[in-house]
């Protein structure tokens, strides 16, 4: 028998795997434990849980977005440490000149995801 907390995981474990067979899935209503975070940092998960599927935003629109538009550099410096993934999705924020990196995942894998979303640099 599964319980409540399982059937949840469940859930999200199938919408991961929706998500990377090419399904447009959202993953704005999954909780967060953001106990202990910023202001600015909670105004960033916000701000990047607005942005769509298949829309790409650079640093400085999601400053601006989260409220703070001259903390393009910080804003940056969250996703570098942004520790939920596609939940919070960090791979829909590109450098102004391309595409920019992504943690200890790389450039390829943020191409990967993005072209799983429909968009291209």
């Amino acid at each position: 028998m599964v319980n409540a907390r399982g059937a949840i995981a469940e859930k999200l474990v199938d919408r991961f795997k929706e998500y990377f067979a090419g399904e447009r899935v959202s993953f704005d209503d999954v909780p967060l434990e953001l106990d202990g975070w910023t202001s600015f940092q909670l105004d960033v998960v916000q701000a990047l849980r607005r942005v769509p599927y298949g829309d790409a935003v650079s640093y400085s629109e999601l400053a601006r977005l989260a409220g703070h538009p001259r903390a393009q550099r910080a804003a940056g410096t969250f996703c570098a440490h942004n520790r939920f993934g596609l939940v919070v999705p960090c791979h829909r924020v590109v450098a102004a000149d391309g595409l920019g990196s992504y943690g200890s995942l790389g450039p390829d894998y943020k191409r990967r995801l993005l072209a799983l979303e429909g968009v291209t640099l």
